[in-house]
């Protein structure tokens, strides 16, 4: 039996905002052929959408590996300090950076935020992107909400998006304090990101779903596309990075799929072995 690791965006989910067909397929007959597949996933939970959970995981680590969830069973739950949000908020709002908190109970969007997101709905050209992909990032935007007290108790991770305020700048301020990741969502525009509770990652995760289970390491396999993969890919015994992969995940991989969007994931799944059918080809 195999223990999986799929990362989301780029990986389970293609550019349009949707889970190809061959890609639950393959989750599928993984999984009755015994294999275990786990989310592994810098979303929030609020951003895990029923479409998604309806394909039967089982488990979840979400955040980033600040949430691990299985069987029912929360198996952690961190949260930033009041302190550090309000550390962070202000720096924030000083130097005109727009960004949402991500909790379990919701997504919270700073005043501005809103406005820059629609813009790159409402002109995608002007960021260099194809029309079809503000249909997945309108939907994201559908399910935040606007607040004026952004201290909600279980922030675990916030989302900034671009400015003129470079992404070194932010990293030399806080990275003896935050974990920081630049340009996880490429769309969201240069200097973009995201900043966590020190010590996150999805290792972390990975590795409580392993005790719980007592899994062995020598039959874990991570998929992923982004630089926030990098420590899974390195960490499990087989890496796969998508073809839509950054340049530096694709150096750590053993294995090279193909892009999301060309039936990637359900392609990653035969190379591993999960599989024996080429499930882009099964019509029913």
């Amino acid at each position: 039996m195999k223990t999986v690791f799929l990362d989301i965006d780029g990986t389970l989910v293609a550019d349009k905002g949707i889970v190809p067909e061959s890609a639950i397929k393959a989750i599928k007959l993984a999984q009755r052929n015994g294999h275990k597949i786990f989310l592994c996933t810098g979303r929030a939970m609020p951003e895990i959408y029923p479409f998604i959970l309806e394909i039967g995981f089982d488990g979840i680590i979400a955040c980033g590996g600040n949430y691990v969830i299985t069987e029912g069973k929360t198996l952690l739950d961190r949260a930033f300090t009041r302190e550090e949000l309000e550390e962070l908020y202000a720096y924030f709002h000083e130097h005109g950076i727009n960004f949402y908190a991500e909790a379990n109970s919701g997504l919270y969007m700073s005043h501005g935020c809103e406005a820059q997101l629609q813009h790159i709905v409402d002109f995608p050209e002007q960021y260099g992107l194809h029309p079809d992909v503000t249909v997945s990032l309108s939907h994201f935007k559908n399910h935040m909400t606007t607040v004026d007290d952004l201290f909600i108790a279980d922030v675990n991770k916030i989302s900034f998006l671009g400015s003129e305020h470079p992404f070194e700048t932010l990293k030399e301020r806080f990275e003896h304090k935050y974990e920081l990741f630049d340009l996880i969502v490429p769309i969201f525009g240069k200097n973009s990101g995201e900043i966590s509770i020190k010590g996150t990652d999805k290792v972390k995760g990975i590795q409580l779903i392993m005790d719980h289970y007592d899994c062995d390491h020598e039959h874990t396999i991570a998929m992923g596309d982004g630089n926030n993969d990098l420590s899974m890919l390195k960490y499990c015994e087989v890496g796969v990075a998508m073809g839509n992969a950054t340049a530096q995940l694709k150096e750590v991989a053993q294995i090279i799929s193909d892009h999301v969007n060309e039936d990637g994931l359900a392609k990653a799944f035969k190379m591993t072995g999960l599989i024996e059918e080429d499930t882009w080809n099964i019509s029913n």
